[in-house]
């Protein structure tokens, strides 16, 4: 049983990294092929020498595994709903100096993206070892802040440009839906919040608005409509004996280095959820080149032992962490 447990949460995390992209290939330009995920505010066109690489979590290809050149595409909301442009692409900027090797700005110039007004910066810097240069170009839609990237070793860059040329050329934006999915509350629903799981469970699970859920799915989980889907789902375990939150753990950690590649334990932390001690248990794991992170929060109540799984792209692990919080804070036994 407790087998079955882990791979549901192996199943979460694939969920995150390998997200479909869309099968409707109508309106794919000639000798160009999708690489966009769905539900993204953008279709991302490439050539069809390219790779697609949807399974990574992102919206990308590669040219080659010998040059490895790739383009990306993502998309961010901002916390300040009043960011311009210019201010967005000079935060960006000194974000790129901080955490990229020996980064280098070559240059910020006007550029147009999928029929918008935009900012393009080419720069270079140190990536794995070698040296890279950057072309990036960023605009604004529907408020959000959409960034298509090339990048490549330096050494091949001039030869690889033109193609990411014809990739802007075909790159669209459009409209990523409202993912609002159902709304479904009841009196206890915290302001700004809906139910997300089952109206015949012995709990109540409560997820910010802006989460995709469907309560009458019979599945306790929900996502945040961006890039890569951070999402979090309840599962439960009837053990044969008694078992503390820690033992339980234990034992998945077992299953975990044996099915998640690159696990490593990050933090563990006490907390309180549904008026029960709980323990929340932070981790990372890898699918092919993606890192992904997770935070499992386990507690015991009348004999059966829940798991709280929040699992997220690393890099964008921290943005939702306040909403997860909530969550948590507001998860209640009925």
């Amino acid at each position: 049983m407790l087998k079955k447990i882990t791979a549901v949460l192996v199943a979460v995390l694939m969920c995150v990294v390998a997200v479909g992209c869309s099968s409707d290939n109508s309106d794919v330009p000639d000798g160009m092929q999708l690489s966009s995920l769905e539900g993204e505010p953008f279709k991302l066109y490439v050539p069809e020498s390219w790779t697609v690489n949807t399974a990574s979590g992102i919206s990308c290809a590669y040219y080659s595994a010998l040059d490895k050149s790739m383009v990306t595409a993502r998309y961010f909301t901002h916390e300040n709903a009043n960011i311009t442009l210019d201010e967005y692409v000079t935060e960006h900027t000194v974000d790129c100096s901080e955490t990229l090797e020996l980064f280098n700005l070559v240059s910020n110039n006007p550029a147009i993206l999928g029929g918008s007004d935009a900012k393009e910066l080419i720069y270079t810097a140190k990536y794995d070892g070698k040296d890279y240069t950057f072309r990036q170009i960023i605009t604004m839609h529907d408020g959000d802040f959409v960034l298509l990237t090339f990048y490549c070793p330096t050494e091949f860059y001039e030869d690889n440009t033109s193609q990411f040329d014809s990739i802007v050329s075909v790159f669209v934006l459009c409209d990523k839906g409202d993912g609002s999915g159902d709304y479904v509350t009841d009196k206890k629903t915290p302001e700004g919040m809906k139910i997300a799981s089952a109206d015949n469970l012995e709990y109540r699970l409560y997820v910010p608005a802006s989460w995709v859920c469907d309560s009458d799915s019979g599945k306790s989980e929900a996502h945040y409509p961006e890039a890569g889907k951070p999402n979090i789902a309840v599962t439960s375990y009837s053990p044969d004996e008694d078992m503390t939150a820690a033992q339980y753990f234990e034992a998945c950690e077992k299953e975990y280095k044996q099915t998640l590649p690159g696990y490593e334990l990050l933090s563990t932390s006490e907390r309180t959820v549904g008026g029960k001690a709980a323990v929340s248990y932070t981790y990372r794991a890898t699918y092919g080149e993606t890192n992904v992170k997770l935070m499992q929060t386990v507690l015991v109540y009348s004999d059966l032992v829940y798991s709280i799984t929040y699992t997220a792209l690393e890099d964008r692990f921290d943005a939702h962490t306040d909403d997860v919080n909530k969550i948590l804070d507001s998860f209640i036994f009925r």
